[in-house]
Order: C-alpha cells, then structure tokens, then sequence
C-alpha cells in the first residue's frame, strides 16, 4: 500500500483493532483500517486474540488462555524474524506470519485497555474479552450473536449493507475498506490453463457440495501458493458467497464461478450497482459471458478502492470524535 499524508490536523484518538493474523480477507481489511488510522494522525494497534474465544465469560481462563496464546503468537513471529520469511513462505502453520498483505501495523499485547481506548472488534467475537469502555463492533459478515453478546452502549458499523443487523444498526452505519495488495494479487500466465480449482471457507458447511472435488480446494493454503494455482487453473469454483479470493481468482486469469445457495440469484446477495465484473454467479452461459467479458474491469475497480480507501477512514475518525464525544 502507497503511503499516504500524515494529517496532525484530526484530533488524536487511541484504537485497539482485534484481530486474528492475516489469513483471510477480513482479517486483511482490520489491518488496513489499522494501517490508515495511524497514517492519519492516531494511534492505532493490532491485538490478536485467539481465534474462537466464543462465550468464554469467567475472566480469569479467559485471562490465561489468551497469554498462553500470545506467547505461540509472539514466538511464532520470532521464528519467522530469525529464518526469513522465505523458508516458511510453503508453510500452513505461518500463514498469517508471512507473505502479509498489510505490514506495519504494531502488536497490542495487553490483555486489557484504558477507559478513553475505542476497540473495534469484528463480528466474530463474542463479549468484550478486553472490557473496553468504548466498542465498536465491525460486521464484516452477517451477525450470528443476539443481545447478550453485545454492551448497551456498543457502536456497529457494517462492511457492506447486506451484512448490516438494522437491529444493532438502525442507523446503517458503513465503512467499506479494501486493499488488494497487486504486487501479490496479479496475472502471471498468459498461456494454457488447465483445471478447476475451489474455495470453500464460510460455504463449507452448505448441503449442497459435491462428495468429491476434481481440484484442489485452496483454502488452508498460503497467500503465494493461492495465487500460483489461480494462475494455473482454468476455472475457480466458489461455495462461499462472500469472499473476496473469488475477485482474486479473476484478477488472476481465472474463470470464476460463484455457485449461489438453492434457489437464489446474484440479486439475493448484491445491488446491482455492486455486482462484481470477472465473477459469475451459477454456471448459466449469460453469467459465464459477463465474467468473461468484464474480467479486464477487475483491477481496475480495486485500484480504485484502494484510491478510496483513506478518505473512507478519514470519515470514520470524524465519526468516532462524534460518537464518542472526545475533547
């Protein structure tokens, strides 16, 4: 990501941004909102908290559990620093560790933060594990949690619309934040391609997958190797609806092929102002002829939502000095 200008003139806030390592696209989107915060004059940092801390109430094991995970994380990121990334860069069990998308971004380590801290904390997690004073719960997905999940006084902002709970959010809150890194994400083969290869992820527990997959399915791979098959394959076939490695496959060159659930069209999941160029939804001729036809228009829209990015974050800060009345 390009730098962009330090801007001293927003009043100085304090972010906790809690996140797992940058395995998927939602974790590459908290890091990015961490990055850019920074860039615009707060302070802002990263804490990993272990990847399913659902419904562990009792303070004290939680307490414990996440220091016997921070110590994994934090020598698990001393062995990369020691070796080079290169040598695990093949590696699954350093996905996350190397081949960042966002690099920068500084480690939070604390287990608990200060009453003025805003914590932002993705839909995943249940409960405020930091007990922060200030909360703002990101749904970068759809909310799986009732009530009992959430502070009375938590603040909800939604990626995208169709992932918005006009419960928690009557007022529609948004903040759509991408980054592709296009150095890492780009078409390399020009030639022969053969082969279909699959993405699963959150589709991986739906009733209609096939019992047996003639390609390889890409998601426990490290970031290199995802898009050296995407290179290499002919056909992307995705079960989850709303991942971004299906924009990736046809950055990449791929034909690909989200197969939307039982009964539904691409207009159950998108306006049609945001229907994405290279993907088809459904094997149909029509859906396959538009994705051919608007894979050039791929990069082109996420060199401009990366161009967007800052200012869409600049709005954010303004939001939050609002919201939370700071002085």
């Amino acid at each position: 990501m390009n730098l962009v200008r330090n801007d001293k003139s927003d009043r100085h806030m304090k972010f906790v941004i809690v996140s797992p390592r940058q395995r998927g696209g939602g974790a590459v989107v908290l890091h990015t909102l961490c990055y850019l915060l920074n860039q615009l004059g707060q302070e802002a940092s990263i804490y990993y908290l272990e990847q399913n801390p659902v419904r562990r109430k009792k303070r004290c094991p939680m307490f414990l559990w996440q220091v016997l995970f921070t110590c994994y994380d934090i020598l698990m990121s001393k062995r990369v620093q020691r070796d080079g990334e290169e040598k695990h860069l093949h590696d699954p069990k350093f996905i996350g560790y190397v081949n960042e998308s966002i690099r920068g971004c500084h480690a939070y380590r604390l287990p608990f933060v200060g009453k003025k801290t805003i914590v932002i904390y993705p839909e995943v997690v249940y409960g405020n594990p930091l007990h922060a004073h200030r909360v703002i719960r990101y749904l970068l997905y759809f909310n799986q949690y009732d009530d009992d999940a959430f502070g009375k006084n938590d603040v909800f902002y939604a990626y995208r619309n169709i992932f918005n709970d006009l419960h928690f959010n009557p007022q529609g809150r948004r903040l759509s934040l991408s980054h592709y890194d296009l150095n890492l994400y780009k078409r390399t083969n020009y030639g022969e391609r053969k082969g279909t290869c699959y993405i699963l992820r959150k589709g991986k527990n739906r009733n209609d997958l096939p019992d047996y997959f003639d390609g390889i399915v890409i998601d426990d791979l490290p970031e290199v190797e995802k898009v050296e098959i995407f290179n290499r394959c002919e056909r992307c076939v995705s079960y989850d609806t709303q991942t971004s490695y299906t924009s990736i496959a046809a950055i990449c060159g791929c034909l690909s092929i989200i197969v939307p659930e039982k009964g539904k069209t691409w207009k159950d999941y998108l306006r049609e102002e945001d229907k994405i160029p290279g993907v088809a939804y459904g094997f149909s001729e029509q859906e396959l002829e538009w994705a051919r036809a608007t894979n050039g228009d791929v990069i082109k829209r996420y060199e401009r939502f990366n161009l967007e990015a800052e200012e869409t974050v600049r709005k954010f800060i303004k939001e939050c000095e609002q919201i939370f009345a700071l002085s």
